[in-house]
């Protein structure tokens, strides 16, 4: 019995020394996804029959360290692209970017006439008083949830979305 003892306590001893330690980097990280808020989130509603629908956003980056978002996804659509719009002379132009700047410190608005979400593919219109759930996949600070509520433009807000 005697033997057992030192081999138990070795077991135990190894096992913890697997387990993962909370290292810097990773306090660090969750430090980042809590300071790192979206807010003013919101779907425009599409008209029956239309398969594409955009969505806004603000995001607030209050760290001391820049953040870039690099994806969406939403169970709503297909697929999800961050865009931008651009005037050229009197023509609007719209084209897909591979990532959004998060500067330290400051706020980046997703909204209309500027970056925004695309989403392609919906199968089902978005519909006034629906939300949309939607992951921002961010380069720092990871995935992040937050849920559009469908809206017309200048409808009031409620609050924070998340």
């Amino acid at each position: 019995m005697k033997a057992l003892l030192p081999l138990s306590f070795i077991f135990v001893a190894i096992a913890a020394a697997c387990g993962a330690p909370a290292t810097p980097s990773a306090a660090q990280e969750m430090r980042s996804q809590a300071a790192l808020a979206v807010h003013d989130a919101w779907a425009a509603p599409t008209p029956a029959g239309v398969d594409v629908a955009a969505g806004y956003l603000t995001i607030s980056n209050h760290t001391g360290r820049a953040d870039r978002l690099l994806s969406a996804t939403s169970a709503r659509a297909q697929r999800v692209e961050i865009h931008e719009m651009t005037m050229n002379g009197a023509v609007m132009q719209m084209r897909a970017v591979a990532r959004v700047e998060v500067p330290a410190g400051r706020d980046v608005q997703l909204g209309p006439g500027g970056m925004h979400l695309m989403f392609f593919g919906v199968s089902e219109p978005f519909a006034e008083g629906q939300t949309v759930p939607v992951r921002l996949v961010f380069e720092t600070a990871g995935a992040v949830d937050v849920n559009l509520p469908v809206r017309r433009r200048g409808a009031p807000s409620h609050g924070h979305s998340g």
